[in-house]
């Protein structure tokens, strides 16, 4: 489980770029941040109830609206291969966690 603690970072480096896009579309930049950060907390605070089920995280992308703007992002996001990037990343780490490999891709 240690390596998922790894993606602390790369969770901070979404809410700036999250902020920064709102910014650079005309967003003052502290309704942005704090726009962000509270968006994120009402996100995660949706994954902790009933956490401990292991069909959880599914419910929650199934409960998305069928043609809506999540769904949609999700779509985009597999086509880009971020979700496959996020497990290389982790699967890096896990080796530099096993003295295998440094973790570098």
């Amino acid at each position: 489980m240690t390596s998922v603690t790894a993606l602390m970072g790369p969770a901070y480096e979404i809410l700036k770029s999250n902020r920064d896009y709102l910014i650079r579309n005309g967003v003052p930049p502290s309704k942005a941040s704090s726009f962000v950060a509270k968006f994120y907390r009402s996100v995660v605070s949706d994954a902790v109830v009933d956490c401990e089920e292991e069909g959880r995280f599914d419910d929650l992308i199934r409960e998305q609206t069928p043609g809506g703007l999540s769904e949609q992002a999700i779509g985009n996001l597999i086509k880009k291969r971020v979700f496959e990037a996020y497990d290389a990343a982790l699967d890096a780490m896990m080796k530099r966690l096993d003295g295998g490999k440094d973790g570098f891709l």
